[in-house]
């Protein structure tokens, strides 16, 4: 009973020692999880937005200092939650960068576990051969066949283990062409992509410095418009005053008619 507990236990282990399937996991969590703040990221760029629209219906209305706090803390909001959305979406590419690495890296330790398994089956075969071989040939050769066979098959073994290993060789080589090119177009997306946040970002300041001047103007205007209106009340008055007090000398032009008619 004991040994085929230590059999299952010995078949367990390698199962649990393949690179690949742990590499491709590692890769696989990370752009998942890469994928999920980008995801959760976006909810709250959507909201932010949200923010803004309704707080602009709110200055549409009625302009106050309160409304206008509101749409500049919605603004900020949007670029702070805008920027780490970009680099939500740059982890994400860089997790996918990792994961397409992580499957070449479990492309080469196949073909690598593949030649282990060809070269031992190789062996093998040849062991085998060699025992028939030998059993056929004992009485003819005896000990001198049987080196020379098997030096005959250390060459053989080391000319596979060779070609295999030039295999390999030129398969890494071709695997890293590989990375380097996606590296490569992974720098230019992301200089492409910084250039185009930069720009965004001065149209952005450039629209709110606009729209401030605009609504200082606005309101400068108004408040010239109450002023020259409360000017305007009090001048109104004034003249119906006046009006009444020139009543009084339209009264003396008749005292003056007198002398004229005495002369």
């Amino acid at each position: 009973m004991k040994k085929p507990a230590k059999k299952k236990i010995m078949k367990k282990a390698p199962a649990k020692k393949a690179i690949k399937i742990t590499a491709s996991q590692k890769a696989a969590v990370v752009v998942t999880s890469a994928q999920a703040r980008l995801a959760a990221q976006g909810k709250k760029l959507t909201a932010t937005r949200e923010k803004i629209s309704a707080a602009k219906a709110k200055l549409g209305l009625k302009v106050t200092p309160a409304a206008r706090r509101a749409l500049a803390s919605a603004r900020q909001g949007f670029k702070a939650t805008n920027e780490t959305y970009r680099s939500a979406q740059n982890a994400v590419k860089t997790a996918k960068d990792g994961l397409r690495s992580a499957q070449v890296a479990d492309s080469l330790l196949a073909a690598e576990a593949k030649a282990k398994e060809g070269l031992a089956a190789f062996e093998a075969s040849l062991n085998a051969k060699v025992a028939i071989d030998l059993a056929a040939a004992v009485k003819k050769y005896g000990l001198r066949w049987t080196k020379t066979r098997n030096a005959q098959n250390a060459k053989k073994v080391k000319a596979a283990a060779n070609r295999l290993a030039a295999k390999v060789k030129a398969s890494e080589k071709k695997a890293a062409a590989k990375v380097k090119i996606q590296a490569v177009k992974a720098k230019a997306q992301a200089t492409k992509a910084a250039a185009k946040a930069k720009a965004k970002a001065k149209l952005a300041a450039k629209t709110s410095a606009n729209r401030a001047a605009i609504a200082k103007k606005a309101l400068a205007k108004k408040a010239a418009v109450k002023k020259a209106a409360a000017k305007k009340a009090p001048v109104k008055k004034a003249p119906v005053k006046k009006a009444a007090a020139k009543k009084a000398p339209a009264k003396k032009p008749a005292a003056k008619k007198t002398p004229v008619v005495k002369s």
